[in-house]
């Protein structure tokens, strides 16, 4: 094996594995809300959620490496915070995710009628449902070069939309910081940057290709740090390209976009959700197959169909989805990995402390905004 070949395998590979789950529909509330907040408050939340989820990242990166055989999140719960934390694990996780791929199968048709707009909205849906449940039939071995491809393509997609949104507007046309909406785009942050059930099958790749584990942390901090940075050249891209306001799905107020640059965020809005719905799938599966002992064929069951069934019943706001999804479950989540993480290593230092209370602040705010 070469060097670039390796350095390619255990290193640039895993980290697009991580970027490709961490970019998917939360990029797309990100331009609305930075336009209502201003793009000052929208730089130093991705700043701050980039350090934050690696954090959160390393730290479960190092409860998979230390604690003996094959668990999933609740697993984790149970044996480093007892019973209690086992159902609290559970329920964070179990409908914290499912929420999350709902919130794909709200937005995940829009780019899909973009491409094939004669197929119209049910037939989009459940198309886009479909190619994601036969995902989750298939073992992350089998799909690491497709999301690698599909990672590159999204971030070259990127920066197209980057360079043609900056040739038709400048800095002084980015909206200006509003402190009344300083809060808003809180819990999308988190929700766009959360990519903790990656890492679990990024160790299990390191695992069954017998890889180095010191490039494992590496590839961690790579694959969280990249989608920050993107997705605020995403975000600048489509303000610069919305002169008439950005819409919450972030097309409609396209009116300085030719029908190509349209069709190429159709195609990014695509494989942005899908590498993500895949990963999600495959961390959902293995939650009820290895912490609920359920067995194989009832957990694929209940992973394929609770979103569509959540989406027909009703939860179909793409905006409310992902704010309270990140700033309530995913926020809840994080704490706990600190929590295990002190258990495991016995201390838990103050930034960490300051971190949790932020967290516990910033769900109640995201509760009482919803209610």
């Amino acid at each position: 094996m070469t060097k670039l070949s390796r350095w390619y395998k255990e290193l640039i590979l895993p980290a697009a594995l991580l970027s490709s789950l961490i970019i998917g529909a939360g990029m797309f509330a990100l331009p609305y809300l930075f336009n209502a907040s201003g793009v000052a408050a929208g730089v130093f939340y991705l700043i701050a959620a980039a350090f934050i989820f690696t954090l959160v990242h390393l730290r479960y990166a190092d409860l998979i490496e230390h604690t003996s055989g094959r668990h999933r999140f609740a697993g984790y719960a149970q044996l480093y915070l007892g019973r209690a934390g086992f159902w609290l694990g559970a329920i964070v996780t179990g409908l914290g995710l499912t929420l999350v791929l709902t919130a794909y199968l709200s937005l995940g048709p829009v780019f899909l009628r973009l491409l094939i707009p004669a197929l119209g909205d049910s037939l989009n849906l459940y198309l886009f449902w479909g190619v994601g449940a036969a995902a989750i039939l298939v073992s992350l071995n089998r799909l690491k070069n497709v999301e690698f491809l599909a990672t590159l393509g999204m971030f070259i997609i990127i920066l197209i939309l980057f360079g043609f949104g900056l040739s038709k507007g400048d800095v002084e046309d980015l909206p200006p910081f509003n402190p009344a909406l300083i809060f808003l785009p809180y819990g999308a942050v988190l929700f766009a940057l959360y990519g903790r059930p990656a890492i679990s099958s990024l160790k299990s790749y390191f695992e069954e290709n017998n890889l180095s584990p010191r490039n494992f942390k590496k590839a961690i901090i790579l694959g969280t740090a990249l989608p920050a940075a993107f997705y605020l050249l995403f975000a600048l891209g489509i303000i610069w390209l919305s002169p008439a306001g950005v819409t919450p799905d972030s097309l409609s107020g396209l009116l300085l976009a030719p029908h190509g640059i349209v069709v190429l965020i159709g195609i990014l809005g695509i494989f942005a959700i899908l590498t993500s719905y895949f990963l999600l799938g495959l961390e959902i599966r293995d939650i009820f197959r290895y912490d609920f002992k359920l067995p194989s064929y009832l957990a694929v069951f209940i992973t394929i169909f609770s979103p569509l069934v959540l989406y027909l019943a009703g939860l179909r706001n793409f905006i409310e989805l992902v704010t309270v999804i990140g700033g309530v479950f995913l926020a809840l989540e994080s704490i706990m990995v600190i929590l295990m993480h002190h258990k495991l290593r016995g201390r838990v230092h103050k930034g960490e402390l300051t971190l949790i209370i932020v967290f516990i602040l910033g769900g109640l705010y995201e509760i009482t905004k919803t209610l």
